[in-house]
């Protein structure tokens, strides 16, 4: 009698360059990640990279525009968002979405603001000995603050904040906490967030 071969799985990290859009100079992170990932883990290590506060809706969406999101416990998979169904993000992985190098989908973050995000794997490879997954490993710039009204909010917010004579200067300046610097970036306080998603 013929022995079914059992299938060995092979664990691989996947490498994920990940762009906020139509923003420059560019706002950027660099993530390992287990390719096993479910979607839905993936956009709490995106959180925290990108320093979001969780408080909008979130979807994924792959290279031929199926969306993925969260849903709810009783809504049918075939729950929609204005576009394809939207299917649900615990049920597929990182490896679904980008299974290969150069492969990219994206993440929409904050349906009012509509912070859209560029995926692209940079490269699938083996998980080094001793290393914890998911890692942040580089970036540039601070992710703009919540409910800043999208890229011509964030503009805005950006040219007031520069200018002491502006008329919302003061207001906007009490409203992101006293100060931003669209520049900052901490590396290690970044990679720390990530690293504590369970």
């Amino acid at each position: 009698m013929a022995t079914r071969k059992k299938t060995t799985f092979v664990p691989s990290i996947h490498l994920l360059h990940v762009e906020l859009i139509e923003i420059a100079p560019a706002i950027w992170r660099e993530l390992h990640v287990r390719s096993e990932t479910p979607l839905s883990k993936l956009h709490a290590i995106l959180q925290a990279a990108f320093g979001w506060t969780n408080s909008h809706m979130h979807m994924f969406e792959d290279i031929s525009r199926q969306q993925y999101g969260h849903l709810a416990k009783g809504d049918a998979d075939d729950f929609s968002l204005g576009g394809s169904p939207l299917l649900d993000e615990r049920k597929y992985t990182v490896a679904d979405l980008g299974p290969r190098a150069r492969s990219v989908f994206g993440y929409i973050y904050d349906f009012g603001d509509d912070w859209v995000h560029r995926i692209r794997v940079k490269k699938v490879q083996p998980p080094e000995p001793g290393r914890r997954y998911p890692a942040c490993t580089a970036g540039a710039r601070a992710a703009p603050p919540d409910d800043c009204g999208g890229v011509p909010g964030y503009e805005d917010l950006l040219e007031a904040l520069r200018d002491p004579d502006h008329e919302d200067h003061e207001e906007l300046l009490e409203w992101v906490g006293g100060s931003f610097d669209p520049e900052a970036f901490d590396l290690k306080a970044t990679d720390k967030a990530v690293r504590a998603i369970k």
